[in-house]
């Protein structure tokens, strides 16, 4: 399995530049193009790859599910009063059918947009997909209840034969699963081309990115039963082919531990020019691997004495050994006694290493009292081995350096600062005066000349 390794002949300076901005080429960090495949895997292998950020497909994903095998008229049967969205309908309103008809299983509903758009799928039929973890119309809830007992954030994708979804990223900021419960998909995906400008940086939402732009990676079939993990800011793409039964359905949700530490942290300068930024879906939630803080605590800025400061005490607070390196013990250690609760108007005013930063994750389900603890206990651990994942870079040895700690804080604080300027600029109406404040950001602090970029 590739890992990015920073190379020990580097000079410090050369490594500062690798590690604060010039994120790894994509063939480096990933390795080859195919996505591996992957049986009986154990819970500490599968923890190890999400914390890499390298697609990956499990084979045995659906061993003794009775939902695998389940059919679109199955669906129709036991749902009937739900509803699910009709993509690429056209219009400003999103359309909804009932799942109670029979027609969008039993008829083809072509769209030519996803015949006509450069680089896409010469598919026909367009999906329908089933937010049950949204509720409403979409599942009330005795549906909800009963679709959930397996995931709280699933929703399901209905095909027809040569239908497709159109190349698109996410707005989820933790890892995903797609597992296959009838038929067979084809996926091509790849990973958020890197921009050093706000303005290069990609539409992500269905079918922008096809042009130029689209150059897939990857490609993998994923059968009945198997399911395919990927990440934050993954393009992709599916494709039912013709050789299936007549409708297909899959069903993705999501994973809130461990998160995609490594890759998060090699790619954070492209991420923060990237819709999970400017939509603001995650620019807080991935700040506390890096600074070791709580969300919004660490104020960015350029100052490399605030900077040195800010290192130096956090040091001095965690290598209880004075050796020069974290371990994982000495970060344990360091996160298990923050006594810094969550903020006003949560439901869990918990130390925040110990709880999650948004409530968004839960949707609307809530834990029993008796839970809490045990999750509690569950949330320390993993943001204990995420945060070790996130700063131990160059290279991966299971301790932090006091240059990789130095290196994670000053890529944050770079990053967040130029990110905090550009705001500032576009809300003063200085859209112009953007791009030379990121060109500058790239030469002074990456190293760029200005031919490169």
């Amino acid at each position: 399995m590739a890992i990015w390794r920073c190379s020990l002949s580097h000079t410090p300076s050369q490594q500062a530049a690798w590690s604060h901005w010039r994120s790894p080429p994509h063939h480096e960090f990933f390795g080859g193009r195919s996505v591996e495949r992957l049986r009986q895997i154990s819970p500490n292998d599968f923890d190890e790859r999400i914390r890499l950020g390298k697609p990956f497909i499990i084979e045995d994903a659906g061993e003794n599910l009775d939902l695998v095998g389940s059919t679109c008229q199955q669906f129709h049967e036991r749902f009937p009063s739900a509803k699910m969205r009709a993509e690429y309908s056209g219009g400003r309103r999103e359309m909804f059918v009932s799942l109670g008809s029979k027609a969008w299983f039993e008829k083809d509903r072509p769209q030519r947009a996803l015949q006509d758009l450069p680089g896409s799928l010469a598919a026909t039929n367009a999906p329908y997909v089933w937010h049950v973890k949204d509720g409403g119309h979409e599942a009330p809830p005795e549906v909800r209840a009963a679709v959930q007992e397996a995931n709280e954030s699933a929703e399901f994708w209905f095909h027809r034969r040569n239908g497709a979804v159109m190349a698109h990223a996410d707005t989820y900021c933790i890892p995903a699963v797609s597992l296959q419960i009838t038929g067979q998909k084809h996926w091509r995906l790849m990973p958020h081309p890197k921009v050093h400008f706000s303005r290069d940086a990609p539409e992500p939402h269905d079918g922008g990115i096809y042009g130029a732009d689209w150059l897939p990676f990857w490609e993998a079939t994923v059968q009945q039963g198997e399911a395919i993990v990927f990440f934050p800011n993954i393009f992709h793409e599916t494709h039912v082919p013709e050789d299936n039964p007549e409708c297909t359905v899959a069903t993705t949700f999501q994973i809130q531990l461990p998160i995609p530490a490594r890759y998060l942290r090699a790619y954070l300068p492209t991420f923060a020019m990237s819709h999970l930024y400017y939509e603001g879906h995650c620019r807080d939630l991935w700040d506390p691997y890096a600074t070791l803080r709580p969300p919004k605590a660490a104020k960015a800025t350029t100052k490399e004495a605030a900077i040195e400061k800010e290192h130096a005490s956090l040091v001095a607070s965690i290598d209880d050994d004075e050796d020069g390196f974290i371990s994982l013990e000495e970060l344990e250690a360091f996160l298990s006694a923050q006594r810094h609760v969550a903020s006003a108007g949560r439901l869990w005013a918990a130390p925040w290493p110990r709880w999650f930063y948004s409530e968004d994750y839960f949707y609307d389900w809530r834990p029993e009292s008796s839970l809490v603890e045990e999750m509690q206990a569950e949330l320390l651990k993993a943001r204990i081995q995420d945060s070790m994942a996130y700063l131990d870079c160059c290279p991966a040895d299971g301790f932090v350096s006091s240059f990789e700690l130095f290196s994670a804080l000053r890529q944050w604080h770079v990053v967040h600062k130029r990110l905090q300027a550009a705001e500032r600029l576009r809300l003063q109406g200085k859209q112009h005066k953007v791009h030379k404040l990121e060109l500058d950001f790239a030469t002074k602090y990456a190293g760029f000349a200005k031919a490169e970029l």
